[in-house]
């Protein structure tokens, strides 16, 4: 069955998590920025999720990325499903930054932190909203070059700056400009953000 967006001017929305009190918070945040933004799904897991919205159409999905069941292979697949099931519903994931991986390959559409701020999440959230978001391709500045690939990859498997910069034949500062520019387009905030991604 086809899941084409509501043609009025309501934004109808799905929350799926399978933390009950964290969806509660999200449908209350959502009322409080525009009385368009409504909330037709909530439930705890992919079935009910699969279920719900075979029957009722929505414009953008908020999936929790925060569960260990919801991570890798499983997530990737659901995800997959839901895509391709409903090619016109807007999937977001909030999460820890770790799971910021599935917006910069592509998987889902758009990314919101457990760790920004209210106001980020309110500005996130009204833009998705407003517009009913839905970018054609990623932005490039998303997309990790094959360098800052392999400088991530040999910082996870415990080398320094110094000898992947020796071993890249590269120079300390350039080593260090591809480090900080993986950081910045996985949305990391700082040195411990990288090592949570590194060892997810």
């Amino acid at each position: 069955m086809a899941n084409k967006p509501d043609t009025t001017s309501h934004v109808n929305i799905a929350l799926m998590g399978s933390d009950h009190y964290a969806r509660h918070g999200i449908t209350t945040l959502l009322r409080s920025i525009d009385s368009e933004l409504q909330i037709k799904i909530s439930v705890g897991n992919y079935h009910q999720l699969n279920t719900e919205l075979s029957a009722t159409p929505v414009d953008i999905l908020l999936m929790s990325g925060a569960e260990k069941y919801h991570t890798g292979y499983d997530c990737l697949k659901y995800i997959k499903r839901i895509k391709a099931s409903y090619p016109d519903v807007i999937i977001c994931m909030y999460a820890s930054p770790a799971n910021s991986l599935h917006w910069v390959r592509g998987d889902i559409d758009a990314y919101i932190s457990l760790q920004d701020s209210l106001y980020r999440w309110r500005a996130t959230l009204l833009k998705m909203g407003k517009s009913r978001y839905r970018p054609q391709k990623k932005p490039t500045t998303l997309t990790l070059t094959p360098g800052e690939w392999r400088v991530l990859k040999e910082l996870r498997n415990g080398l320094d700056i110094r000898y992947i910069a020796e071993r890249e034949k590269l120079s300390y500062r350039r080593v260090s400009a591809l480090k900080n520019s993986a950081i910045r387009k996985l949305g990391l905030r700082n040195k411990t953000d990288l090592l949570v991604f590194l060892t997810s």
